[in-house]
């Protein structure tokens, strides 16, 4: 009878193991999580890391475009390759894509948004110094660093439609409080969520200024045609009632600008997003998703090095200068811009 038993054990064991290796193996009809699917992040820039080393920049770049690369490339692993044509110099994403980094002078204009001085190249969207906290610079008009875009590089990241951003949105979190953005922005706020939650139970100051009040949302930008942030789910807004927007107030410059609490924006400037209060049209309740532009700021002020051992060895961050603006006085003001807009950037 012992021995029975010791048989029918062995043969019972020996059908679970073949069972759960059997289901190891098997392939999943279940759509990855984003978790799952996610690049490894750095804490210092909440990029993909990439591995990036020397024989991934191309040859013949000037140094602040050394610098554009090796940081796109280092936020967004699918960019893969630069090459250049009659147009310009091109990003070339994994897929065969191409977004023109920086037109060639005197080129016809690509497709895609007329360049203005909203609307630019991906060169001009990284060429305005982003201060890293605890920097706060004075923001006189035509200095908001971030706020160009080249929506030809959004748009192949993220999606054109709603429907093409919205079907990879995934939840993302902030002190209990919860909103939908792109994978890697989610990540990244998840990460300094993890951050700011033991300083906001600490400090009740800091949970007045961290009330979620909208991730993604397809609109325009308030007083304006051009899509904004939200709509590819990389920005979010805390706190309107008291961060305000520069259309809502007449302040020049508002004294938040300084006295914003500096925990709150280097958590989120950590995972490689961009406040709006460092702008000249601040808008202190927006925080958006642009690690390319805080990995170029690291690296301009020494706290990141180039891979490339040919790269220069003293590279210094320029020097804040305003960007030229229309003569108006206000950047690109609309002719409506004195309705109180609902919704910021």
């Amino acid at each position: 009878m012992p021995i029975l038993l010791l048989f029918i054990f062995l043969s019972c064991a020996h059908v679970v193991h073949a069972e759960t290796a059997e289901s190891s193996n098997a392939p999943s009809n279940a759509p990855p999580t984003a978790s799952a699917s996610a690049a490894p992040v750095s804490r210092a820039t909440g990029a993909g890391n990439g591995l990036i080393d020397a024989a991934d920049l191309p040859a013949g770049l000037d140094d602040a475009a050394q610098v554009d690369f090796y940081c796109l490339r280092r936020a967004y692993p699918q960019i893969t390759g630069m090459t250049t044509d009659a147009q310009g110099q091109w990003l070339v994403f994994n897929d065969g894509r191409r977004v023109l980094y920086d037109a060639a002078p005197g080129a016809a204009p690509s497709t895609g948004p007329q360049e203005s001085e909203w609307v630019v190249s991906v060169r001009t969207s990284m060429a305005e110094p982003y201060p890293l906290e605890p920097q706060r610079p004075d923001t006189p008009l035509g200095v908001s660093p971030g706020r160009r875009r080249s929506y030809d590089l959004l748009q192949a990241l993220y999606g054109s439609t709603p429907k093409a951003v919205g079907v990879h949105l995934v939840q993302a979190r902030l002190l209990g409080q919860h909103l939908h953005l792109s994978p890697a922005a989610a990540q990244a706020m998840n990460r300094a969520n993890a951050h700011l939650a033991p300083q906001a139970a600490q400090e009740p100051r800091l949970k007045t200024l961290l009330k979620m009040d909208g991730g993604f949302a397809w609109r325009r930008i308030a007083g304006e045609n051009r899509l904004s942030p939200h709509a590819f789910g990389i920005a979010f807004d805390i706190s309107p009632g008291i961060a305000t927007y520069w259309r809502w107030s007449k302040l020049r410059p508002h004294p938040l600008q300084q006295s914003y609490p500096p925990a709150i924006v280097e958590a989120f400037e950590n995972e490689g997003f961009i406040w709006g209060g460092k702008w000249h049209e601040y808008d202190l309740m927006h925080f958006e998703y642009r690690p390319e532009i805080i990995c170029k700021a690291r690296v301009w002020q020494g706290l990141e090095p180039l891979p490339n051992n040919d790269a220069p060895k003293n590279l210094a961050q320029p020097a804040v200068s305003a960007v030229p603006v229309a003569p108006s006085g206000e950047a690109t003001a609309p002719a409506d811009a004195s309705a109180a807009p609902s919704v910021s950037q």
